[in-house]
């Protein structure tokens, strides 16, 4: 057998196996120096190994969370101490941050809109937002009510102004000491349940007779002619340019048949001239009115038309288009004005789902032409002015929602190009401002308003059930604060309003814009119609939606601590009433451009009642004989209405009695001994503060049904047939 392999022939053999050797254990240590101590918990789950880097290319590869971490590990306790420390100090910096820091700006102001920084008037803490997913909290200050025109048990908000009239009532209950039942009632009026009315003619027979109470219900086409030109100068360029006015116009014309005698179906012309109807004729004497209205008034002007165009869109119920979106809109907007609140309610959820299911709610494509991109924008944001306006007025949840994470398409752009683009010719304002700027002006206002809306009736406040914010000091001075850490970005948005779309005052001093107990107005005599309504409407919304954003602060139940926000706010909100009447009653003394404007109407007797409220809790103000001063230009204004819907001369009435019962409440605080002593004689004397004479029972059952309600808390002591009005 030959000798075995292993053995060396020679004396080099044994060196260079030495040398193999140390070779072999220098790659044991380089491969045992590479290997690592811990895998991470991916690895070590799949039993695979780990390069221990951060992340480990395992984990990269299949993009899971690598457990892998560069931070060094705590091996001893002062080590785990010092982390600890550390962690502890980390997260107090970061709730510090979260305190401090505001997203208000940066989710509803855009960022083409450049805001200069006006002075402010309160200095407060950093403002904060409510978390998208804070914990719910029970809701205060709503009321329930059964209205006119339902058996059903309703529910009105605090931010509602049926709410602040119920506050008001139970004040005077308490200050005069005397029993206000509920009543309820059936209200006599032409509008009561005339909306639900189907003309008794065929409505798919020809349209061509002559418009007679006995012939036929729809206009003929010279009068549809004349109210569909009166929606271009009117609503398209004031309330949403969402119609394509070319476009509008050749649809129109393809729809007439038979020489012209006749007109195929469009729900969307329907509308514009039920719209058209009643804001027109609402501007007519009432003796004039009868030949359009069948016998009815104004609010219901048009309702044939209406419901021949809600017939139509049952049947896009599954397939809309955008033409149904905007047949939505136009008819919330019908049906406010025509005092149908609940109505109007449920159409804006469905202009809201509408605008969901046509995705309007995503930015559109950029392969859509430029046209019908602005277009479908102004069309969302139109919803989203719908929606804040129902919810506020109403005092009900926000349809769309407010969450930060969800995402929303640009502000519609007022550039000239897309002015020249958007199928109307109205000529260029000035400074790059256009007939488009309004609209992009009145969102935004809407948007900052109702951030601080939000704030305040969706934070927790603490309350105990049945508890409001009226009847505990401490959350009134909170909520209070939260409105006043907003009143920063709403004074922003006026500065940031071009000089174009401001009305000019006499002065050198008025130049600060939307300022309340500014000098008068002048009113430029060459200016279009359409200008100086939108620059009269644009500052009518900012002060109507201050008064009403501000209000709350008034309790009739507690009292704030003196100087604080609350009073502070309650001022803040009077002195925006008190713009509101001023503004009104120059504009309808020297022009027509508000006649017959149906939300002109309620923003008068809106802050009519809010400044009733701010006399009783502060009848010694210092604007207080300011206050007491515009009310009364508030009956020439309601005069003014009058000519158009009768209903204005019945709120004037109430408001008269109601300034005599603020005054007999200042009266009594001041005389407290002899409080039952004025109590008894007040009948007798025939004082100011009497109830009117002449104040009919009816009358005010008109008025009552002004907005539906059936059943209030009457204001009226003296009369127990009475009933108040409430939201218009």
């Amino acid at each position: 057998m030959s000798a075995p392999s292993t053995r060396l022939p020679n004396t080099h053999r044994p060196r260079k196996s030495q040398q193999n050797q140390q070779q072999q254990q220098q790659l044991l240590q380089r491969r045992k120096r590479a290997q690592v101590a811990r895998a991470c918990g991916n690895c070590r789950v799949r039993r695979i190994r780990c390069d221990n880097q951060t992340p480990c290319s395992n984990c990269a590869l299949s993009r899971t969370v690598c457990s892998n971490s560069s931070a060094p590990v705590a091996l001893t306790l002062s080590q785990a101490n010092q982390e600890i420390a550390l962690l502890k100090q980390k997260v107090q910096e970061l709730e510090a941050a979260l305190e401090t820091c505001t997203c208000s700006s940066r989710e509803n102001l855009p960022p083409v809109v450049t805001l200069r920084q006006p002075p402010i008037e309160i200095q407060v803490g950093p403002a904060s937002e409510p978390h998208p997913h804070a914990t719910p909290h029970l809701p205060w200050g709503g009321i329930h009510f059964r209205p006119a025109r339902s058996s059903n048990s309703l529910w009105l908000g605090p931010s509602s102004l049926y709410s602040y009239i119920q506050r008001i009532n139970g004040f005077l209950s308490l200050q005069l000491d005397q029993e206000q039942p509920a009543h309820q009632l059936l209200p006599i009026s032409a509008s009561d349940n005339k909306l639900l009315d189907r003309p008794t003619t065929d409505p798919t027979k020809s349209l061509n007779p002559p418009l007679t109470p006995t012939t036929s219900v729809y206009l003929t086409p010279l009068q549809e002619d004349f109210f569909i030109n009166h929606f271009w100068q009117t609503y398209h360029v004031s309330l949403f340019p969402i119609i394509n006015e070319a476009h509008f116009k050749q649809h129109y014309a393809s729809l007439w048949t038979a020489g012209g005698k006749e007109r195929r179906s469009s729900a969307l012309v329907d509308i514009v001239v039920a719209m058209c109807m009643q804001y027109h004729i609402s501007t007519l004497p009432a003796d004039s009115q009868s030949g359009l209205l069948d016998g009815q008034d104004a609010l219901v002007a048009g309702r044939w038309h209406y419901w021949r165009g809600q017939t139509l869109l049952a049947y896009e119920l599954e397939s809309p288009s955008i033409a149904t979106l905007q047949c939505h809109l136009l008819c919330a907007v019908y049906l406010c004005g025509g005092s149908f609140h609940n109505m109007m309610d449920s159409t804006v959820s469905l202009a809201v789902r509408t605008a969901y299911i046509l995705g309007l709610h995503v930015d559109p494509p950029p392969s859509l032409p430029e046209p019908d991109r602005e277009l479908r924008r102004r069309l969302w944001w139109a919803v989203y002015v719908m929606d804040s306006r129902a919810g506020m007025k109403l005092g009900r949840p926000f349809m769309l929602s407010d969450c930060s994470h969800q995402t929303m398409p640009q502000v519609p752009s007022d550039t000239l190009a897309i002015a020249a683009s958007s199928g109307s010719a109205f000529v260029p304002i000035g400074e790059d401002t256009t007939w488009l700027s309004f609209n992009r002006y009145q969102t935004t206002l809407y948007m900052a308003i109702r951030t601080a809306y939000n704030a305040l009736f969706t934070v927790d406040l603490h309350l105990s059930e049945g508890q409001t914010i009226w009847n505990d000091p401490a959350a009134l001075e909170t909520g209070a604060q939260i409105l006043a850490q907003h009143t920063p970005r709403i004074a922003e948005w006026a500065e940031s309003v071009p000089r174009a779309l401001r009305l000019q005052r006499e002065g050198t001093g008025s130049d600060r814009p939307f300022a309340t107990g500014a000098a008068r107005l002048l009113l430029e005599p060459f200016t279009p119609p359409w200008l100086q309504r939108q620059r009269v409407l644009l500052e009518l919304t900012y002060h109507h939606q201050c008064t009403n954003l501000y209000r709350p602060a008034i309790s009739f139940q507690c009292s704030p601590p003196p100087g604080g926000h609350a009073e502070t706010l309650a001022r803040r909100c009077a002195a925006h009433a008190i713009a509101v009447s001023q503004l009104l009653h120059q504009v309808m003394e020297e022009t027509s451009l508000l006649d017959g404007w149906h939300e002109a109407f309620y923003s008068q007797w809106n802050a009519g009642m809010s400044l009733l409220g701010f006399l009783m809790v502060y009848p010694h103000d210092p604007i207080a004989p300011d206050a007491q001063a515009v009310i009364g230009q508030a009956f020439a204004v309601f005069e003014r209405f009058r000519a158009g819907f009768p209903i204005a001369g019945h709120a004037s009435k109430i408001l008269l009695g109601l300034l005599g019962q603020a005054d007999l409440v200042a009266r009594l605080s001041e005389e407290g001994q002899q409080r039952e002593e004025e109590r008894e004689r007040a009948p007798e004397d025939g004082d100011a503060w009497a109830l009117p004479q002449d104040l009919d029972a009816d009358l005010l059952n008109l008025a009552g049904d002004v907005d539906f309600w059936n059943q209030v808390d009457l204001l009226w002591p003296q009369a127990p047939d009475l009933v108040d009005l409430a939201l218009f």
